[in-house]
C-alpha cells in the first residue's frame, strides 16, 4: 500500500499512485495527475509505504524515481513502518545472505531525506539505515491500555528474550510497574519451539503480551497455553506489525483481544484485530 503526499505553498495533497504489472512480470507505477500538477511548486514529497512483498519493494523504487523525474530538486521522505528483511539481521548458516544489510543498502541508495520506521525488529536495522527516524510503540500500546479491561491494572509480558528490552522500555515510558518475561526453548537442530516457560508469580490482573511482529503466531499460541497454567486472568496481545499469515482464528480463541498498529489482513467485523494506530 502506497500513498504520496506533496507539500506545496503550505498545503498538503495526498493521493494513491496507480500500479500495474506487465505480462512479463515487470511492474510500473504512475503518479496521479493531481500530484503531477503541483510537482513544480512542491517543497517536499513524502511516500508512505507498507511493504508486504518483493513486488512492493520494486514499486517503491519505481515510485521514488517517478517523483524525482517530476521535480529533481524536491526532497523525498520515506515513511516505512515495517522494514522488510529486518528479521534477517544475522547470517544463520554458511552461504546465506545478510538480508537486512542488502535491503537497507537498497534504501540508502535512494538518498531519501529521512526514513521513518516504526518499532524495528532489532537495533541492527536503525544502525544500517541512513537518516533514519525510529518511532517506538508507546503511543500504540497506550491506546491499547485505554481498553476497559485494563482499568484496574495490567501486567506487560515479553514473549521471549528478544522482546525483553523493548517491553522494559515501554513499561518505564508508560508507568507500568508489573512486567514479566517468558522464555522460549528451541530445538537446536530444527529451531522449533519445544517449550515456553513463564514465571510463577503472575499478578491477579489482565496480561498484555507485547511484541513487534506477529507472523504465523505460533509463539503467542504457545505462550497463551503456558500462561493459562499460571493465571485465569484475561490474556490480550499487542503487536505493532500484524502480519497474521495464518489468520486470526486461533489467536482469537486464546486471547480476549488482539491489538495491532498495522493490520496486514484488512479484516473487518467480528474476529478483526483492534487497530490502535
Amino acid at each position: 500500500m502506497f500513498t504520496i503526499t506533496a507539500l506545496s505553498a503550505g498545503q498538503r495533497r495526498t493521493d494513491t499512485p496507480a500500479a500495474f504489472t506487465f505480462p512479463g512480470g515487470e511492474c510500473q507505477v504512475t503518479v496521479p495527475a493531481g500530484l503531477r500538477d503541483v510537482a513544480d511548486a512542491a517543497t517536499e514529497f513524502r511516500i508512505h509505504a507498507l511493504l508486504k512483498s518483493a513486488e512492493d519493494v520494486m514499486r517503491l523504487l519505481m515510485l521514488t524515481d517517478a517523483l524525482r523525474r517530476l521535480n529533481p530538486a524536491v526532497p523525498v521522505h520515506l515513511d516505512m513502518p515495517y522494514v522488510p528483511y529486518a528479521r534477517q539481521d544475522r547470517v544463520c548458516n554458511p552461504g546465506e545472505a545478510l538480508g537486512a544489510a542488502v535491503f537497507c543498502k537498497l534504501i540508502n541508495d535512494q538518498q531519501y531525506a529521512t526514513v521513518t520506521i516504526v518499532e524495528p525488529h532489532s537495533d541492527v536495522t536503525p544502525a544500517l539505515l541512513q537518516r533514519v527516524r525510529v518511532v517506538d510503540a508507546a503511543a500504540f500500546v497506550q491506546k491499547a491500555l485505554a481498553a476497559p479491561m485494563f482499568a484496574q491494572g495490567v501486567t506487560l509480558m515479553a514473549p521471549d528474550a528478544g522482546a525483553r528490552k523493548r517491553v522494559q522500555a515501554l513499561a518505564r515510558k508508560l508507568g507500568v510497574t508489573e512486567v514479566r518475561y517468558a522464555e522460549k526453548v528451541r530445538d537446536p537442530q530444527t529451531g522449533r519451539i519445544t517449550e515456553t516457560r513463564v514465571p510463577d508469580d503472575i499478578p491477579a490482573q489482565p496480561v498484555l503480551v507485547v511484541d513487534d511482529i506477529c507472523d504465523g503466531g505460533r509463539t503467542f499460541l504457545e505462550l497463551a497455553a503456558a500462561l493459562r497454567d499460571k493465571t485465569n486472568q484475561p490474556l490480550c496481545l499487542y503487536v505493532t506489525h500484524g502480519i497474521f499469515s495464518k489468520g486470526l482464528a486461533e489467536l482469537n480463541a486464546r486471547y480476549a483481544a488482539v491489538f495491532t498498529a498495522y493490520d496486514w489482513t484488512a479484516a473487518e467485523g467480528a474476529g478483526a484485530p483492534v487497530l490502535v494506530n
